[in-house]
């Protein structure tokens, strides 16, 4: 591959090696509590990339912030 050439977008490597990059990864589960501080029974979790949370079970419709490098689903 020359200096001039374009690589996959979301890929980097080099003339051995690819490598894949990483879509968000998922901290959690959290317990959800109500604004009375009792818990609801849903669990969320939270995407170390830009801190969105979503319900656990719902990360593939999650729509993550600016910048962060979540899936375009």
């Amino acid at each position: 591959m020359s200096a001039y050439d374009t690589r996959a977008e979301g890929r980097t490597g080099s003339e051995h090696t690819i490598v894949v990059e990483e879509g968000p990864r998922w901290k959690g589960p959290f317990a959800e509590y109500d604004k009375y501080g009792e818990p609801t029974g849903a669990e969320y979790v939270r995407c170390t990339g830009c801190g969105v949370e979503v319900l656990e079970g719902d990360t593939r419709h999650a729509t993550h912030r600016d910048g962060c490098d979540g899936p375009e689903e």
